[in-house]
């Protein structure tokens, strides 16, 4: 079977809760980092969730691959949510992608260097991707550190 990849890109699988992301933003470049509340000791990511006609905040666990992440209201698992910038109101809705894995849309946030994290509106559905585009120096780090909690 063909790879489709580009040529340039390398796919690592990483194991859940070992990248901790600190640099978040929305499309128009609003912070998302939310030191106010905690999931597990790490600053939150915050963003507005919408869903049955209610709208509040949702904290995501900053942590790539832990769904330990903090409403204001419940929704049920299966329910397919809206996200947006808690600052400016940008939809956070990647136009261009759906979830490999149950069809849904994906939302995108920004990372450092032109990174992006992807993760499935759908929840319960554990469909998540991160792009780091400078590789060279996040394995440097990964392998230094031990952890890319220093730069994302």
């Amino acid at each position: 079977m063909k790879d489709n990849r580009p040529e340039n890109e390398i796919v690592i699988s990483i194991p859940s809760k070992t990248v901790r992301l600190q640099h978040v933003a929305c499309p128009k470049g609003c912070n998302l980092i939310e030191p106010g509340v905690r999931i597990e000791e790490n600053p939150s990511i915050a963003v507005s969730v919408h869903y049955g006609g209610r709208e509040g905040p949702l904290y995501l666990d900053p942590r790539y691959g832990s769904y330990e992440n903090k409403y204001d209201f419940e929704i049920p698992d299966g329910a397919v949510v809206r996200l947006f910038c808690p600052h400016c109101g940008e939809d956070l809705t990647d136009p261009d992608a759906t979830c490999t894995l149950c069809s849904a849309p994906m939302f995108l946030l920004n990372l450092p260097r032109g990174g992006i994290l992807e993760g499935c509106l759908r929840k319960g559905c554990v469909g998540h991707r991160l792009k780091i585009v400078d590789v060279e120096e996040q394995f440097l780090r990964l392998f230094n550190d031990g952890i890319l909690d220093s730069y994302l």
